[in-house]
């Protein structure tokens, strides 16, 4: 018997010897991100290779006017936006440069006051600390202008000062070889895991050129200057389709001009453009979930002549900056488990993680609010434009989904009696909203960009408007998971005495937790002959049951 033993050993070591040269690879590429968050001065958090961390600088300058307009009296409003121009990692920060774009329309004094517009660009540069970063690291970052604030100085200069949070996530690349099974592995038990996971095919940034026309109506007087001017972006969507992604939405004008006749008062027009393109993009098919930020980038409108050769013509040309990810999800069989009666296998595991998307979902949210603005001294004439954005201030995971506040920030600019005939007001508008989703562990991710898809400021009367918003709040909900991936594989003689002292037949009454594969693992038996054995058409087993055992 001893030698019958030695010879099978040796045959089944022989097999054996090289199994972990002919494990099968299983080479999986697994971006991990973890969550939505934007709070000032937050320390840096390591996640299973994901690191955020958000800082918040201060952008300044002091400004003197352009001579060739008049004296300033009076801030009429101000706008102002940021344009990122490079993410570069390094060793242990990231370093970030970007531009604050600001417009301010101002009232000049004298005789005849008149409306004047100033804009600049403010240069900025934030370097935020990330323990872990390379320089080969992937990295996005968001900055939003959180606080701007103009002051007059004198009448020909102006203080600009303007808060800036940047929030970063940083990914990076992790790469497991593991096995799938094994090859020439005959009188070896597997045992094996599906794996589900959501895996970005595609993380790219891409621009959407936009190239639009408005000409001003005949009852308007020709364009002599351009005043004021806002553009946004509404209703925003993307699709993909086979090796593109299909765009929709759209782009408001709002511009205010000075018309050519003297007499004539300050000149509006308003249009609203579809937007509809299809952007080329390799490796997207459909029905792939998409993850896409929209950013208004650099642009300007300018006055342009029409057939006639008069200037009646805006031409409004800008970018769309386009942070994309593209997921698919994806399933892979591993091995979990291995043992033999033969030999003593000693399996070797790394954790594995990963991400599944449970929940891509356009929450819509509806705000309003209610502005006393007019007075004795001022009645309200008109609603000219209103303008905004939104921020959310905090993401509170639970069992019963995610409780999102943030606020929606906005200015109107209106006409009313008085000396000041056309002002504005800025709004602040607090919202809190909870997305239903299966029930979430403080681990998971919910990530949000959001974005507003309408904006109206009405009269209600003489002195009170009523503003109303859609906010799209874009979210997009991961679980965390994680899985043990056998990497390597050690074959060892098996502890003959220890075998010897199990019992050649055993009656065994399954104890809770148990389940065949541990149990004919402790007894260096087979499942196929334990089920045999018992009558036994499947391999469930539960607690209380009653099996015979033989040893194999």
């Amino acid at each position: 018997d001893d030698m019958q033993t030695l010879d099978g050993l040796t045959k089944f070591d022989e097999q054996l010897k090289a199994m972990p040269e002919l494990l099968n690879n299983l080479k999986g590429t697994i971006d991990t991100v973890n969550g939505y968050m934007k709070s000032a001065n937050e320390s840096v958090e390591k996640l299973d290779g994901y690191l955020k961390t958000a800082s918040a600088g201060l952008a300044s300058m002091e400004t003197l006017l352009n001579d060739s307009k008049g004296d300033m009296e009076k801030i009429v409003a101000k706008e102002g936006h940021i344009l990122l121009e490079s993410m570069i990692p390094e060793d242990g920060k990231v370093r970030i440069t970007g531009s604050v774009c600001v417009r301010v329309l101002y009232r000049t004094g004298g005789d005849i006051p008149r409306l004047c517009q100033f804009q600049s660009e403010i240069p900025f540069e934030d370097v935020v600390n990330c323990d872990g970063v390379s320089s080969s690291s992937q990295v996005d970052c968001h900055s939003q202008l959180e606080d701007l604030t103009v002051s007059m100085i004198n009448s020909r200069k102006l203080e600009v000062r303007g808060l800036i949070g940047t929030s970063v996530n940083v990914y990076e690349e992790m790469c497991i070889d593991a096995a799938t099974g094994i090859e020439q592995g005959e009188g070896v038990a597997c045992q094996y895991r599906d794996v589900t996971y959501s895996q970005v095919v595609l993380a790219k940034r891409d621009v959407l050129k936009v190239r639009e026309e408005l000409e001003i109506p005949q009852n308007k007087p020709n364009i002599q200057e351009i005043l004021w001017q806002c553009v946004a972006l509404r209703n925003m969507e993307t699709k993909a389709g086979d090796e593109k992604l299909l765009v929709r939405g759209e782009i408001e004008i709002f511009i205010l001009y000075k018309g050519g006749e003297e007499r004539l008062p300050v000149q509006s027009i308003f249009s609203v453009r579809s937007l509809y393109r299809e952007v080329p993009c390799s490796g997207a098919a459909e029905g792939m979930v998409l993850d896409v930020d929209y950013v208004l980038g650099k642009g300007e409108i300018t006055i342009r002549q029409d057939a006639d050769g008069e200037d009646r013509v805006f031409g409004c040309d800008y970018n769309i900056d386009m942070n994309i990810k593209l997921y698919e999800d994806c399933s892979c069989r591993m091995l979990s488990d291995v043992y033999s009666p033969s030999a003593e296998l000693v399996p070797q595991f790394e954790v594995m993680d990963y991400e599944n998307l449970l929940l891509r979902n356009a929450a819509k949210a509806k705000v309003s609010a209610r502005k006393q603005i007019g007075g004795d001294k001022a009645k309200l004439l008109q609603i000219c434009h209103v303008y905004g954005d939104v921020d959310i201030d905090d993401v509170v995971v639970g069992e019963n989904g995610a409780e999102i506040t943030g606020v929606v920030k906005c200015c109107v600019l209106y006409i009313a009696t008085g000396d000041d005939p056309m002002s504005s007001v800025e709004v602040e508008i607090p919202f809190s909203y909870t997305a239903d989703t299966v029930p979430l562990a403080q681990e998971d991710s919910v990530r949000i960009h959001p974005c507003i898809d309408q904006l109206t400021a009405s009269l209600l009367n003489s002195e009170e408007i009523e503003i109303k918003a859609q906010i799209n709040l874009n979210i997009s909900v991961f679980a965390k998971g994680e899985s043990q991936a056998m990497t390597d594989l050690q074959i060892l003689p098996i502890d003959e005495a220890k075998k010897a002292a199990q019992p050649g037949i055993v009656g065994y009454v399954v104890q809770k937790g148990d389940s065949m594969w541990s149990i004919a693992k402790k007894y260096y038996a087979s499942i196929d002959a334990i089920k045999q054995l018992n009558n036994l058409e499947s391999d469930y087993v539960s607690e209380g049951d009653r099996l015979l055992i033989v040893k194999s």
